[in-house]
């Protein structure tokens, strides 16, 4: 994640767009019948106590009675109720919910235009994939040719592994007439034409001292994006950009039956600006989700030092709502990204040479989470090679061995790619895991050719073997490095087939058991939230997915063709399909 500089006007558009939602913010008022008593065709609890009812009452909004219509009575003959059939028809799990995504990365992503190597389903919107050097940069002249003159151009997606080769001089050639900025798949690097350096006046000093830059070939990433960004930001980070952004954004999420969020490196970006942003877009009754906010730990510590960026943590969750929630976690960083092949490798490293970034060095990693472990933060790294999973790890045992922590809850975000020998040791440490893994669907076959070989493509995402040493595990889309749909992150994890077709490592599934729980009460646990959502038990949030059929009938390799007919979130039904209402 990167920060940028955003202009004054930015926080003036988004303070008053946060005014016009004020009152929709509010809580309305409880009207009617105390208890809404919603019935369903099945109700998947995810409590093993009581796994399943067709009844839920709910009293604002918590639930009080889980059974059905008869077990219910003494509430009901205690209280008066009235009777929801909203999704009479359906299968009610918990609301689903993905806790690492990056809601202000998919708000400066969506308004642009894609070239990705896989289809893209979004509401209103379908997105064909480009594979093939050719068929690439012909997309990028179509769109280049369509694109108001002038105008800089963002397209996401690109990947070396299935576009080929990128340079400036390739870009100068697609168009010399207006800016040209081809997107990395993993956000994390960039390639420019050299309109576009002249429009954003990057000149080769603003990156000289930085191996993670090429101005020549108009590539930056990583720290050399970094560098680069605050040049960049103003323009795609325009207010009208941004608020349309989160807009749909908050239809992708709702369309993922996703009742909960975690913004995994909250104030990334913008810090105080991009909190407003979000409020404004998403603490209002249109939201059927809550966000919980875990703090970028890395940028806010760089530019605050880390003592200052504990103290404004502590300050956040002041301003908490039930829409917005500034968790007591904190996100660090070890490695690079796993699109991008810059994760740290062991031995024998990655087939062509190359070396992975650091994004903290274990020692500015060390000394961050030092900090936030002593102030008893729930710590969450990103951690995608297996070397960065070993210096993460090694950071972990000596603060256990500094100031035991029984239920620390430690938490590596990704684990791309890691050694049988580190299960063991995530789970002798206790430490827990929240994976993608839609990296085997979406990179296992390109991998397996580039970067790692066949034999360690197949183990991306190694999550067997976290399952049979006893380590908890969530899903999560990281999105949009993933779709936003749980269930579908489920399937590739209880599946583990590549986009080719192809059954990587099959000891590695998931059961479905084990899927469904780590989008549902297992996601809960990681983000330290099991006591309020994950499962449908009396006390909880009532915070509910609605499913045409059951993942268990469908059984593991269905669970992508599943239905989201809506959601209920804190009492509230919100439909998907049309006449469900």
């Amino acid at each position: 994640m990167m920060r940028h500089g955003v202009t004054a006007s930015l926080l003036g558009f988004l303070l008053l767009a946060s005014g016009c939602f004020a009152g929709a913010a509010q809580a309305a008022a409880e009207e009617g019948a105390e208890l809404r008593v919603f019935v369903a065709k099945k109700i998947i609890t995810m409590d093993p106590s009581q796994p399943s009812a067709t009844a839920v009452a709910i009293r604002g909004d918590r639930i009080v009675s889980v059974g059905d219509l008869e077990s219910l009575k003494p509430w009901l003959d205690a209280h008066s109720w009235e009777l929801d059939e909203t999704y009479k028809d359906s299968v009610l799990l918990p609301g689903l919910i993905d806790p690492h995504l990056h809601p202000m990365m998919a708000a400066l992503i969506l308004p642009m235009e894609f070239a990705t190597p896989l289809d893209w389903n979004l509401p209103g919107r379908t997105i064909r994939g480009i594979q093939g050097q050719e068929a690439y940069r012909a997309r990028l002249a179509e769109l280049a040719a369509a694109a108001e003159p002038g105008e800089p151009l963002f397209v996401w997606g690109y990947l070396p592994s299935a576009h080929g080769p990128l340079t400036r001089a390739d870009l100068d050639k697609i168009t010399s007439e207006r800016p040209l900025i081809a997107w990395h798949r993993s956000f994390h690097e960039i390639i420019v034409n050299t309109k576009a350096l002249a429009f954003f006046d990057i000149k080769e000093a603003d990156v000289a001292e930085l191996e993670a830059a090429d101005w020549q070939d108009g590539h930056f990433f990583e720290t050399g994006l970094m560098a680069v960004a605050p040049k960049i930001m103003p323009v795609l980070a325009a207010p009208a950009r941004v608020m349309g952004g989160l807009a749909a954004l908050r239809q992708v999420i709702h369309a993922g039956g996703i009742t909960t969020i975690a913004d995994m490196a909250a104030g990334g970006f913008a810090r105080d600006l991009e909190f407003v942003a979000i409020r404004a877009a998403f603490d209002n009754e249109q939201t059927p989700f809550r966000t919980f906010l875990v703090l970028d730990g890395n940028s806010w510590g760089r530019e605050l030092g880390n003592a200052k960026a504990l103290a404004k943590a502590e300050a956040m969750r002041e301003a908490n709502t039930n829409r917005i929630q500034t968790l007591p976690n904190i996100k660090l960083f070890a490695d690079g990204a796993f699109f991008s092949q810059l994760v740290k490798l062991g031995p024998p490293g990655y087939i062509d040479g190359h070396e992975g970034e650091w994004l903290m060095t274990p020692e500015a990693l060390e000394e961050a989470a030092r900090l936030y472990w002593n102030a008893g933060y729930q710590i969450h790294v990103h951690a995608n090679g297996d070397a960065g999973i070993g210096v993460t790890l090694d950071v972990l045992e000596k603060l256990q061995e500094e100031k035991p922590r029984p239920d620390h809850r430690f938490t590596i975000e990704h684990f791309g790619y890691s050694t049988p020998s580190q299960s063991r040791r995530l789970a002798t440490l206790g430490a827990q895991v929240s994976a993608n893994p839609w990296y085997i669907y979406a990179l296992g076959d390109n991998f397996a050719r580039e970067g790692l070989g066949r034999d360690r493509a197949e183990v991306i995402s190694r999550l067997g073997a976290l399952r049979r040493n006893g380590v908890r595990v969530a899903l999560h889309s990281d999105f949009t490095m993933a779709p936003a749909e749980p269930l579908r992150l489920a399937w590739a994890a209880a599946n583990r087939e590549t986009a080719a077709g192809e059954v990587f490592a099959a000891r590695e599934k998931l059961s479905l058991d084990d899927a469904m729980r780590a989008i549902t009460i297992d996601a809960a646990w990681i983000l330290g939230r099991e006591d309020e959502i994950g499962s449908i038990v009396a006390g909880k949030k009532a915070d509910f997915t609605a499913l045409d059929q059951d993942p268990w009938e469908v059984g593991a390799s269905g669970l992508k063709d599943l239905v989201v007919q809506g959601t209920v979130f804190e009492g509230r039904a919100y439909p998907l399909v049309e006449g469900s209402e």
